[in-house]
């Protein structure tokens, strides 16, 4: 409401809340409630723009989210339309009172559909409750009650009764069961296009997960995310039989030589991005684990478009026995335009080229490539790389009279021009130069952003900022500014300091 200033009334506002089409409600609920893999497990383009948060406005978190989703049901009957899909999307099961209640909630709303449908409905529909709601299912083992067989029976029934179920995520601290196995793939194998498999302590001979009877009927599957199985080498496993999953484009693989060799004799033609994620690589050797990935690499290779190395630990600085050269030899990934590694891996041993910038950057120093005499050295152009990010930079690491190993990665890519004749763009993924609270942080990144811009590669930041001193504008004429004398400078003094405050009024 408004006063308007001539007539003195009130005047009535033209539009209010209530004019907004629902489908702009529903995307303001959902970006008020947003939290990373709630509607999917896909890693996405690592190079997607990233924001610095903002505390002021808060942080979600799965029970601050749920906690709005809740409130945002109890508004009104319109809201609760709309928000009740929000609600159903991410469902977390954990224990037997967890997924009865749950169960009872969707036979109940089920009911309540048939019961206001009638005979309105079309010949053929069944009217459908809460679940056709649900897009992602957690299931988790962790509580003794998740023993039972009423945890297992109503985790069963939910999942026929949530026909639109995309993406699955198991965790389980137990070998599952063959009969769980079975209907867990009569379920769920047709309609779900990513799948989460977390099990520990998988016993030599058992069923499981990878087994051509369970695998092979997830036709639909787009991802396929398995970092956290953990498997020795089995001989059931390298003994596969081999099969095809044609719809996957995106695959998560531990560095674990009996699972590369086993993602290696599957059939993945549309398979584009692989990510390694190298936490389980210490236990195992390095030569072992170096030729598991050259079969994957000469099965899958062609066809790779994006690959992510992922670090040891988030906490260490030790390199993976992978070498990211491995993935740019002539013939393994010819048509790999993203490359994604963390700052602590070891560089890139490439031909030096002189920059020309006046002032040239040394190459990097050998003591720098931490043990890499035998890594592969790329000394043939790869044509197709366009994008390299680099994981683990921050401001501090970037100071030019501060060497570090993530200054070498820098130096290593500007000498390697020769041999990356596509290189657009290097970004700093996670350094967002703005967020820095250090006042140095844009001369620093712009020092190094001048480097890559003479050779003709643009240095991004997190955000994808190119940051660059602005030139004032010639054109533009400066006034100058009148000097106001003022008149009793001595009030403008304090006369603790006694010696302006006589000298002030002595002037005067």
């Amino acid at each position: 409401m408004m006063a308007d200033p001539d007539t003195s009334t009130i005047a009535v506002p033209r539009t209010d809340h209530t004019s907004l089409p629902p489908e702009l409600w529903l995307e303001i609920f959902r970006c008020a409630t947003w939290v990373s893999r709630t509607r999917g497990i896909s890693p996405g383009d690592p190079f997607q723009r990233q924001r610095p948060a903002n505390f002021a406005w808060g942080v979600n978190t799965p029970v601050s989210v749920l906690r709005t989703k809740c409130g945002l049901v109890l508004v009104c009957r319109a809201w609760r339309a709309l928000a009740t899909e929000l609600l159903y999307e991410h469902v977390i099961l954990s224990s037997r009172r967890n997924a009865c209640l749950f169960l009872q909630t969707l036979i109940s709303s089920e009911c309540a559909a048939r019961a206001n449908t009638g005979t309105d409905a079309p010949y053929g529909v069944m009217p459908r409750g809460h679940g056709q709601w649900i897009r992602h299912m957690e299931v988790h083992t962790c509580s003794r009650t998740s023993k039972t067989s009423a945890f297992w029976a109503a985790i069963a029934q939910s999942l026929w009764m949530a026909p639109n179920l995309q993406v699955f995520s198991g965790f389980w601290e137990r070998p599952l069961s063959p009969p769980v196995l079975a209907w867990f793939s009569s379920y769920i194998g047709t309609t779900v296009k990513a799948l989460y498999w977390e099990e520990t302590d998988v016993p030599e001979g058992e069923v499981s997960l990878l087994s051509a009877s369970f695998l092979q009927k997830f036709q639909s599957l787009r991802v396929l995310d398995i970092r956290k199985l953990v498997f020795e080498s089995f001989p059931f496993i390298d003994a596969a039989a081999a099969f095809a999953l044609p719809a996957v484009t995106d695959m998560l693989l531990p560095t674990t030589p009996a699972l590369l060799r086993f993602a290696s004799k599957l059939a993945l033609p549309a398979l584009r991005s692989l990510t390694l994620d190298a936490a389980s690589v210490r236990t195992h050797e390095t030569s072992a684990v170096l030729s598991a990935l050259n079969k994957l690499l000469a099965a899958h290779g062609p066809t790779l478009t994006t690959v992510e190395l992922q670090p040891i630990t988030s906490n260490s600085f030790k390199p993976s026995p992978i070498h990211i050269a491995t993935f740019l030899q002539p013939g393994v990934c010819p048509a790999l335009h993203t490359l994604v590694f963390d700052c602590c891996e070891r560089l890139l041993d490439a031909p030096f080229a002189a920059s020309p910038d006046p002032s040239p950057i040394p190459p990097p120093d050998p003591k720098a490539r931490r043990g890499s005499a035998s890594a592969p050295c790329l000394d043939a152009p790869h044509g197709a790389l366009r994008r390299v990010g680099v994981r683990g930079m921050g401001i501090s690491r970037l100071y030019p009279n501060r060497p570090s190993h993530a200054q070498a990665h820098l130096r290593a890519l500007l000498g390697a021009l020769d041999v990356l004749p596509g290189l657009e763009v290097v970004r700093t993924l996670g350094c967002m130069v703005e967020a820095s609270t250090d006042a140095l942080a844009p001369d620093i990144f712009i020092w190094w952003t001048e480097k890559f811009e003479a050779v003709g590669v643009d240095l991004q930041d997190g955000e994808g900022v190119v940051w660059l001193y602005t030139d004032p504008d010639p054109s533009k004429e400066f006034e100058a500014v009148e000097f106001v004398p003022i008149i009793d400078p001595v009030k403008y003094l304090h006369k603790s300091d006694a010696e302006a405050y006589n000298r002030a009024k002595a002037a005067v």
